[in-house]
């Protein structure tokens, strides 16, 4: 497995941990922004992130 490819497979794993982590803070109000306004105006483009990454595995494995 190359660098590279290392690289991408970490990045969904990395991106979750730090939401749940923003998402845990905001929680024990240990955060002082509201990030709900943030993540309703912005879901879509986690929606086709997700989506593409999805396509980008199928396409390779191919």
């Amino acid at each position: 497995m190359t660098t590279d490819r290392r690289l991408r497979g970490l990045i969904m794993p990395v991106l979750f941990i730090a939401a749940g982590i923003v998402l845990l803070l905001n929680t024990l109000n240990l955060v002082e922004w509201a990030i709900w306004p943030q993540l309703a105006r912005f879901w879509p483009i986690l929606v086709i992130g997700f989506g593409a990454n999805l396509l980008l595995q199928h396409f390779r494995r191919t």
